[in-house]
């Protein structure tokens, strides 16, 4: 017996990203439900020229309060997360509608999509994104952990689908750093509780080991001068998490 497929997309302001991400899930979801968080731009006009079957307004907190509302609104018991910036390639759309033409009743099984990362332009293959896993196709009364940001399904990491889930979340410089910096401030919040004082270990030698850990470690290197900039925008990341915590002890 086949088993129908909702497929969820969580968007705000995403009008430049959107269209490729919303034709490949129209290929795929017998349901194409988008939860807007009422966007400022063609955002919601995108999604309903392009394959959404159903759009729902709703404010945003936080990704994973988000994604657990999202899926209680979903119309089929099965669905699958896919980011507005996020695009099925050819292979994964043929697998995935293979995986609706057969029967799925154990609500305990999940399956996770890998993904390839965009950054300047570049497909990235290492930097630390070449073992990105995500587990995004389950039944929808699983939910989300409950944090700020990296929200997931706390389950063990599968062995992913064939195909690549496309991700192209760098448009440039100013989008990329706003949007780290964002990152960044609800980072601290899920840091506040696990952190003590905050001295030069976190703003100087933290930031200091990531780098290394994504250029050196994760053969960053390899990826030329993406994967410079790449380790360089995820060591700022980690210093601006802790200057945003500091912000928050002291407001």
């Amino acid at each position: 017996m086949p088993t129908p497929l909702s497929i969820i997309i969580l968007t705000y302001n995403e009008a430049d990203v959107l269209a490729p991400t919303m034709q490949a899930a129209a290929l795929v979801g017998d349901e194409v439900l988008v939860v807007d968080s009422f966007s400022e731009d063609q955002t919601v006009s995108i999604a309903k020229a392009h394959g959404a079957t159903r759009i729902e307004m709703r404010a945003f907190k936080n990704w994973a309060d988000q994604r657990n509302w999202a899926m209680e609104q979903s119309q089929h018991p099965w669905v699958l997360f896919i980011d507005a910036d996020e695009v099925l390639d050819e292979q994964l759309i043929k697998v995935l509608q293979q995986w609706k033409s057969e029967t799925h009743t154990n609500k305990e099984h999940y399956w996770g999509l890998r993904r390839t990362h965009f950054f300047m332009g570049r497909a990235m293959r290492f930097s630390g994104l070449q073992s990105d896993v995500v587990v995004r196709l389950f039944h929808h009364t699983r939910r989300y952990s409950d944090c700020e940001v990296h929200e997931k399904i706390n389950v063990p990491k599968p062995h992913p689908l064939p195909g690549h889930l496309q991700h192209y979340s760098f448009k440039n410089w100013d989008q990329w750093n706003k949007k780290q910096r964002a990152y960044a401030s609800r980072s601290a919040k899920d840091h506040q509780a696990r952190t003590g004082t905050i001295g030069l270990f976190h703003t100087a030698v933290k930031p200091a080991f990531r780098f290394f850990k994504h250029f050196v470690l994760r053969l960053g290197f390899l990826d030329g001068n993406a994967g410079f900039w790449y380790s360089i925008s995820m060591a700022q990341g980690v210093y601006w998490r802790y200057v945003e915590l500091k912000k928050l002890r002291h407001s």
